[in-house]
C-alpha cells in the first residue's frame, strides 16, 4: 500500500512537472512571440523613430535655410531702406540746389532786369553825350581849331609870352576876350541835364627854351587866362561845370615839333560826365 502510494506520488509529481514543463514551454513560447512582436514594433518605432528624425532633421535644415533667406531678406530689406533714406537725402539736397538755383537764376533776372535797365539809360546817355560832343566840336571855328584825334580845342590864336612871364600881354586881351565870349556862347547853348556835368579843362603849354619852370610856367599862365576872362565877366556855371587849371608845361601831346614858339599856347577841352567825379583825397599830413 506504502509502495503503491509511493509511486502514485512520483507518478503524480512527474505529471506534475511534466505539466509545469508544458506551461513554462508555452510561456516561453508566448513570451518569445510577444518579445518577436514587441521586438518587431520596437523595430518599426526606431524606423518610424529615425525617419521622424530625418524629417525633424531636414525640416530644421529647411528652417535653417528659411531663416537664412529670412536674414537675407532682412539685409536685402535693411539695404533697400538705407538706399531710400539715401534717395531721400539725395532728393532733399536736390531740391534744395533746385530752389538754391531757382533763387539765383531769380536773382539773376532781377540783375539782368536792372542791368537791361541800366544800358538802356547809358544808351540814352551816350547819344546825349554823343549830341553834347558834336555839339562842343562846333565851338567857334574864328577863335579855336578842334583836334579830333585829342578830343580838344586849340585856341587858333598864339599868345607870345616873354620868357619867365606868365602875365598875358595886352595886345592879346582883346582876341582872348572874344574867345572866351564863343567859350561862353557855346556853353550856354548846352541844355541843363541834372545827371550831365562838364569838365572844362584849361591847359598852358610852354615852349622848350632851357627855362627851368617851364612846367609852373604853363599852369601859371593857364591862370592868367582864366582871371583875364573873370575880370571881363566871363564865368562859368559852378553847379554844371568844373574848370580845371592845368599846365603840361614841356610835355604833353601833340605838340608841334617844328616850331617850339607855337607850343606857347593854351589848350581848352570841355568833357560832358555821368553824375559826379568824385575826386581822391590825400592825406599830405601837418
Amino acid at each position: 500500500m506504502r509502495s503503491e502510494n509511493g509511486k502514485l506520488f512520483w507518478v503524480s509529481y512527474a505529471d506534475l512537472m511534466t505539466a509545469l514543463f508544458i506551461i513554462a514551454l508555452a510561456l516561453f513560447v508566448l513570451s518569445y512571440k510577444m518579445f518577436n512582436i514587441k521586438q518587431i514594433d520596437l523595430s518599426k518605432a526606431e524606423d518610424e523613430l529615425k525617419l521622424r528624425s530625418l524629417s525633424l532633421v531636414n525640416a530644421e535644415d529647411a528652417l535653417k535655410l528659411r531663416e537664412e533667406e529670412i536674414e537675407k531678406q532682412n539685409l536685402a530689406y535693411l539695404e533697400l531702406q538705407q538706399r531710400l533714406s539715401q534717395g531721400e537725402q539725395m532728393a532733399s539736397s536736390l531740391i534744395q540746389d533746385l530752389n538754391s538755383e531757382r533763387d539765383r537764376l531769380v536773382r539773376l533776372e532781377d540783375q539782368l532786369k536792372k542791368e537791361r535797365g541800366r544800358l538802356v539809360v547809358m544808351e540814352e546817355e551816350y547819344k546825349k553825350l554823343q549830341e553834347i560832343q558834336k555839339a562842343i566840336e562846333n565851338l567857334d571855328s574864328r577863335y579855336f581849331v578842334y583836334q579830333p584825334e585829342f578830343k580838344r580845342h586849340v585856341l587858333r590864336g598864339l599868345v607870345q609870352f616873354p620868357k619867365g612871364e606868365s602875365e598875358i600881354p595886352t595886345p592879346y586881351h582883346p582876341m582872348l576876350y572874344q574867345a572866351g565870349n564863343a567859350l561862353a556862347s557855346l556853353i550856354n547853348r548846352l541844355e541843363p541835364d541834372d545827371n550831365i556835368k562838364y569838365m572844362l579843362i584849361i591847359e598852358g603849354m610852354a615852349s622848350r627854351d632851357a627855362y627851368s619852370r617851364n612846367y609852373e610856367l604853363s599852369y601859371e599862365r593857364a591862370l592868367s587866362l582864366v582871371r583875364l576872362w573873370e575880370e571881363k565877366g566871363i564865368t562859368f556855371d559852378h553847379d554844371r561845370f568844373e574848370v580845371m587849371i592845368a599846365g603840361s608845361g614841356e610835355g604833353g601831346i601833340g605838340r608841334d615839333r617844328t616850331n617850339e614858339k607855337r607850343n606857347q599856347r593854351f589848350l581848352i577841352q570841355i568833357i560832358p560826365k555821368i553824375g559826379e567825379l568824385n575826386a581822391i583825397e590825400f592825406d599830405y599830413g601837418k
